[in-house]
């Protein structure tokens, strides 16, 4: 993760709260329910950011690390923690791209709605790999782009990279079944869950603090955009010249041989 977003994510780290993250909680629920979790996992939660997944995790394993490239967001991770008494969590600052820690440490790794923000996800999967114990779990859960559809993709991360400049890209479920793959994992499940939910265009810009001409850019992008892209990512104008649209997730768990 580049050091934009490292700066951009200290500065939202308190906007990170409940309310938020209730649009992505329906990808919480699939990483929980498709990781097979044990009393004796050790756990990787990547780019943990304020701690949800990591702390969602805790109760039902051994002990959980949360990496995150933010010192903003562990802060608040912290709070979360003594708030809810956990006390087998550890935070760590790291980068995605690096983890610092010893080959086969983990026997499940997990990272939810963040590596769109990553430089490059080859390397990421290649550590992930690497700190995994043989027969580990890897559970990903992130915004993605429809596959063979170049025009809808690039809209997307233009959209996105002018809200956030710390985004990297979205990539497609099969460009993810491929780094998978060449990272040496085993996928056992892909899929794109049904949106659970849309959100609103003022609310997802002021999340970021995206403010003045790039603002300004964005919703020009949504009101002008083209009938595919609309019908692609459900835009609707409501009142006020808000939209309601719906990014598409998807979802996977891969196995270490």
């Amino acid at each position: 993760m580049s050091s934009s977003a490292k700066e951009q994510f200290d500065r939202q780290a308190t906007h990170y709260n409940t309310q938020w993250n209730t649009w992505s909680e329906a990808l919480l629920r699939w990483l929980a329910e498709h990781a097979d979790a044990q009393p004796t996992d050790t756990v990787l939660d990547v780019a943990t950011g304020t701690g949800f997944t990591a702390l969602a995790f805790a109760p039902h394993v051994q002990s959980v690390v949360g990496l995150d490239v933010s010192t903003g967001m562990l802060t608040e991770a912290r709070k979360r923690q003594q708030e809810q008494g956990l006390t087998n969590v550890l935070w760590v600052t790291g980068a995605a791209e690096a983890l610092p820690f010893l080959d086969a440490s983990f026997s499940l790794v997990t990272c939810r709605v963040a590596p769109h923000h990553f430089e490059s996800v080859p390397q990421f999967l290649a550590e992930v790999a690497r700190v995994l114990r043989p027969g580990g779990r890897f559970l990903l859960a992130d915004t993605t782009v429809p596959d063979h559809e170049p025009r809808s993709s690039e809209w997307q991360n233009k959209v996105e990279k002018l809200r956030d400049p710390s985004h990297v890209r979205n990539l497609s479920p099969e460009e993810w079944r491929a780094a998978l793959e060449e990272a040496g994992l085993r996928v056992e499940e892909l899929g794109e869950p049904e949106a659970d939910g849309t959100m609103g265009l003022n609310d997802w810009l002021d999340k970021a603090g995206c403010t003045g001409k790039n603002a300004i850019q964005v919703r020009g992008e949504f009101r002008n955009t083209s009938e595919m892209i609309r019908r692609q990512f459900q835009i609707r104008e409501v009142a006020d010249g808000d939209f309601t649209f719906v990014w598409r997730r998807v979802v996977a768990k891969a196995i270490k041989p």
